[in-house]
């Protein structure tokens, strides 16, 4: 996390004499050159954010933040935010810890295709899960109300909002529970069991104790995520008049007016500082509360036996997975191959939505071209950047380079919005004031689809660099090879499953990114995400059209996931 990172760089550093390459005057001045364009990207447009909103006329101005906080529906906005986020925090927490205790601690049958399924709403839009909800849950069309015969569930409304954002954001808990309970040694829980401590009060006294970092910050990542999130609260707030702070920065800044831009500039500003308070404040509480639980080679895990129940914790569990995924998935099927929602028959099955998204509407092939290209663009640029970045962070000894982690990390720990908005105030004139604008331009978008995603990216690389022993390196530069030969010939082959890894994560949430597309895309640039919204949102009352794309988004992610897995022999991919 970002804190995590700014208190690493202060730590003292051992080097090896091995692993640090002394390169000469040009490539240093190539890797300065990353460095620089790193600042550029990743961090100016945050302090330009500010500079224009604290200063716009070159002295200190409060106005445009006054303003915000005297607006009547801001200080609801972020009453709605804390209390939505908290609660979606909170029912996350509920699920995914049982979850990840039977996964990873019991003899539960399935438990690895298990593990694999629950973890597959994290890599489909959140916005596409509010969609089917809608089919599902619509108070006079939704699917479920027409076989339950009345009105009985309305997804517009605060618990409807909640469950839909807590079945995709639980994930967070989920992964960073499941790691720790990989990591942690079992031979303290075993001890446990035989002192006589019965499941219940190992996993109470032992277990919970030992998780309890772990859950505090995914639950934090599950905060910050439903905080950060527009498309769910877009289609499901708005309607039922919950509005939160992104939405209320969206309307800000569709007003049109110079003065709605910094008025929406300034309530990022403040969301931006909500998202640090809370950073700060779970990286406080896990200081000096962090165990070593990492177990060593000779460590067995023990798995509790379940005994006659392990069948009603399956039959429990799929019921969970079936709410969370499949039906949802379910309504975006039906309602893509139905005419109306007036009655749900088989008799009703029709291609007239699927003929109708891909024959006759002109704005499909757009977007689809769209999002290809700026997904294909964004994802091999940042992988190329971050091979640089990633190089400069493990593999020189130039000072700052800890910094790299930093600034890259900084544009993914805040909302996309607050990145939307610090672009289009730092490029609307141009890159440093130099060039024609960005705004409203297919660059942008390229440009913070790179900055969102690169600390993906320079993370894999990371973890790829320190799989290669330095010694290969080493040897290549005693028998005379350059900074370039030695990356090209010894690097970049033994990197290939990272990089394929990196391109795929950066391409697959790009492909569908919504949050900054939104407030980005001008005329003539839809991509899948805004189009899907804008037929949701405005010129599709049946639902049908909109829910194509949506399956076309799942399917394509699925199939994505799945070709990684494959590449990276399953060590990258749900």
């Amino acid at each position: 996390m970002f804190f995590e990172k700014m208190n690493n760089l202060f730590k003292r550093e051992r080097i090896n004499k091995l692993s640090v390459f002394k390169s000469s005057y040009a490539e240093r001045v190539l890797l300065g050159t990353a460095l620089l364009l790193l600042f550029i990207f990743c961090l100016y447009p945050f302090l330009k954010l500010f500079f224009r909103v604290l200063f716009p006329q070159g002295t200190f101005e409060f106005r445009y933040i006054q303003s915000v906080l005297n607006h009547r529906g801001v200080l609801k906005a972020f009453r709605n935010t804390f209390f939505v986020s908290s609660s979606i925090s909170l029912l996350s927490i509920f699920i995914a810890v049982p979850v990840s205790w039977l996964l990873a601690r019991t003899d539960l049958p399935m438990s690895r295709k298990l593990r694999s399924w629950f973890c597959l709403p994290y890599a489909i839009p959140p916005y596409v899960g509010a969609m089917a909800w809608i089919f599902l849950a619509n108070p006079t069309t939704g699917l479920l109300n027409k076989m339950l015969g009345g009105s009985y569930l309305n997804i517009y409304s605060y618990f409807g909002l909640i469950w839909v954002e807590t079945s995709f954001l639980y994930t967070f808990v989920l992964l960073t529970v499941l790691t720790s309970l990989d990591r942690m040694d079992p031979s303290l829980e075993e001890a446990a069991r035989l002192s006589g401590a019965s499941p219940f009060k190992v996993f109470t006294n032992i277990t919970l104790p030992l998780m309890r970092p772990a859950i505090i910050s995914g639950g934090t990542l599950v905060f910050l995520g439903a905080a950060a999130s527009f498309g769910v609260p877009a289609l499901i707030g708005s309607p039922g008049r919950i509005y939160l702070v992104t939405t209320q920065i969206y309307t800000f800044q569709k007003m049109g007016s110079i003065n709605g831009v910094f008025q929406a500039a300034a309530l990022s500003i403040l969301l931006l500082l909500l998202s640090l308070l809370i950073l700060f404040l779970n990286q406080w509480w896990n200081s000096g509360r962090q165990f070593k639980v990492v177990s060593g080679k000779a460590s067995r895990k023990s798995l509790i036996e379940l005994g006659r129940l392990k069948y009603l914790f399956l039959s429990a569990l799929l019921t969970l997975f079936f709410f969370l995924f499949l039906l949802p998935l379910l309504g975006i099927v039906l309602t893509s191959f139905h005419n109306s929602h007036e009655s749900w028959s088989i008799n009703s099955l029709s291609f007239d939505h699927v003929k109708l998204v891909f024959f006759e509407m002109n704005e499909t092939g757009r977007a689809l071209k769209n999002s290809l290209s700026l997904a294909l663009l964004s994802a091999t640029f940042a992988t190329v950047f971050a091979i640089l970045l990633a190089f400069i962070r493990w593999k020189t000894a130039m000072k700052g380079r800890a910094m790299v982690e930093v600034m890259a990390s900084l544009p993914f720990s805040i909302p996309g919005t607050v990145v939307a908005l610090a672009l289009i105030l730092a490029f609307s004139r141009g890159i440093l004031g130099l060039g024609p604008s960005l705004y409203n331009t297919m660059t942008l978008l390229v440009i913070a689809y790179l900055v969102k995603y690169l600390s993906l990216a320079i993370k894999t690389f990371g973890d790829g660099f320190g799989q290669i022993d330095d010694s290969l390196a080493e040897a290549a530069r005693v028998s005379g090879a350059n900074w370039w030969v030695t990356l090209k010939s010894i690097w970049l082959p033994l990197l290939k499953p990272s990089v394929v890894a990196a391109w795929f994560l950066i391409f697959m949430p790009a492909f569908s990114e919504l949050t900054m597309t939104v407030l980005l895309a001008g005329p003539g640039q839809e991509t899948l995400g805004t189009l899907i919204f804008q037929l949701q949102q405005y010129a599709d009352p049946t639902g049908g059209a909109s829910a194509v794309l949506a399956l076309v988004v799942v399917l394509f992610v699925l199939m994505t996931n799945a070709l990684v897995k494959a590449l990276s022999r399953g060590k990258y991919g749900l």
